[in-house]
């Protein structure tokens, strides 16, 4: 095995828990790299984000990989905490990495997130961790607005964690609920 586990990065899904193309087209690029048995694992990512519906998105994500990948429920763990890119690694760092001895992680997202999926995830995980993110094609032509966005999410990350060293857990969760506007009660309830 090449890596500790796979994260799979949560997208969109319907009220009933169908995944929108870009979060199956994601799962699809971890179900071929745990059938190619690059880690023993795989993580699926993300909170009961729609108001008119109770499952998790990183529910729906294990659903797919069970019917449609032929994964063993067993060896698909799910972080329900997250609700954002940054959330994703704090808490697969957290709950599952640190306690896990995990080593070195792959991770999924779509191919205009990559960037700063990266960007965070090294951040947050620090350098004793190996961390790789690949790439599911959203197979659209990504804009010069997406591209915009990307580096403006970028920058108000590291103004959230400025002051703060890569991979010092302690510092990083206490700004994730204290400054993160998706954990500190000022867009979702606070943590």
């Amino acid at each position: 095995m090449k890596f500790s586990a796979i994260i799979v990065l949560g997208n969109l899904m319907s009220q009933s828990g169908k995944l929108n193309a870009e979060s199956s087209a994601r799962m699809e690029v971890a179900i071929e790299a745990f059938h190619n048995q690059l880690a023993p694992c795989m993580v699926a990512c993300g909170w009961d984000y729609r108001e008119d519906s109770s499952i998790t998105i990183a529910d729906a994500m294990k659903t797919y990989a069970i019917e449609v990948g032929g994964i063993p429920s067993e060896v698909i763990l799910t972080e329900k905490m997250s609700r954002d890119t940054v959330g994703d690694a704090v808490f697969t760092k957290k709950n599952l990495a640190i306690k896990r001895e995990w080593s070195s992680l792959l991770i999924v997202t779509s191919d205009y997130h990559v960037i700063r999926t990266n960007e965070i995830f090294s951040f947050i995980y620090g350098k004793s961790f190996g961390i790789k993110v690949v790439a599911a094609s959203t197979g659209k032509k990504v804009g010069e607005s997406v591209l915009n966005s990307e580096l403006k999410s970028i920058q108000a990350f590291y103004q959230t964690f400025r002051g703060v060293d890569a991979g010092d857990d302690v510092s990083i969760l206490k700004c994730l609920v204290e400054r993160h506007p998706y954990y500190n009660g000022c867009i979702y309830s606070a943590l």
